[in-house]
């Protein structure tokens, strides 16, 4: 099996993302009922709107059941840089060439909400988090359960991003507290890292030892972490999505060209990461053969 891995290693993987149709709707939806606060501050209070030179739009829309946030608020929120492409119609979010400064406490005395029917536009964008795809026109967001709601809305030419979506794949942690309607938004805790690399270690994150597959040569590491018959069975996919999250806040990028020269099979998909200042490549991805579940995470030495 080790040898089989491997190779998984060394050819290629073609990327894709199913998508859906883009269309315009009319919505029931609750502007302005969202508190946000961000390690502790409270950066937006409910009623509050949201301020821009061509007239006031709302800081939040609530649609079933998910806080959406203008672009610029979200990214500014979960310390992101974030540029945009008319012509392709691309948002790209990146880690910022230097930190920035943490979100100002709202000056606004809290206000009451407003329920209202609106026109806007569904999934009508691509959204790159660090060289990674992770919607195009049409793709939705599963908000968890197999509950399905736009990846992005625009309204009024302001566009909306659900927060927790956003969270998720910066590496993020947000938790809700229903009674007072606060989305709370918090660092994540650190990992530990894989000896003296910097690369977080996956097994801290989800909890699971090392399996006897666990290898190592003259130019790789090959770190294998067992699921078949344990606790985490199933949530293979969750955790590699949450360790996605930390190697953009270690300072990685997607990397297509290193992913291409990966091999995927119908029980493996592989993705590649590269640190630009380290040079070092993660290689992250799930193998299921000989019955059994396995995470890799490879990385050079």
């Amino acid at each position: 099996m080790k040898r089989s891995l491997r190779t998984l290693l060394v050819l290629a993987l073609a990327l894709a993302v199913a998508t859906t149709g883009v269309f315009a709707d009319t919505i029931g939806a609750s502007f302005n009922k969202i508190n946000i606060s961000v390690n502790g501050t409270m950066t937006a209070v409910s009623g509050e709107s949201f301020v821009r030179t061509t007239g006031d739009v709302p800081y939040s829309i609530l649609y079933k059941g998910t806080t959406y946030l203008p672009l610029a608020k979200v990214c500014e929120f979960v310390g992101k840089a974030v540029s945009w492409d008319g012509d392709t119609r691309t948002v790209f979010i990146e880690n910022p060439a230097s930190p920035m400064p943490a979100p100002a406490p709202s000056d606004a005395a809290p206000g009451s909400h407003q329920d209202v029917t609106i026109d806007c536009v569904f999934d009508s964008l691509t959204i790159a988090v660090n060289g990674q795809t992770f919607a195009r026109p049409g793709t939705q967001f599963d908000r968890g359960g197999g509950q399905m709601v736009p990846y992005s809305l625009l309204y009024r030419g302001t566009t909306y991003l659900p927060l927790a979506a956003v969270c998720q794949i910066v590496g993020k942690d947000i938790s809700w507290d229903g009674a007072n309607y606060i989305a709370a938004v918090k660092d994540r805790a650190l990992l530990s890292t894989y000896g003296r690399t910097e690369v977080p270690d996956f097994g801290q994150l989800c909890g699971l030892p090392l399996s006897e597959e666990t290898t190592e040569d003259d130019i790789m590491v090959y770190n294998y972490y067992q699921y078949t018959e344990t606790d985490r069975a199933g949530r293979e996919s969750e955790d590699l999505q949450r360790y996605v999250g930390y190697l953009f806040e270690a300072g990685y990028r997607f990397s297509l060209e290193d992913s291409r020269a990966i091999m995927g099979s119908e029980t493996t998909t592989l993705y590649a990461y590269r640190n630009e200042d380290t040079r070092r490549v993660v290689v992250i991805g799930i193998a299921r053969v000989e019955d059994l579940s396995l995470v890799t995470v490879s990385y050079t030495k």
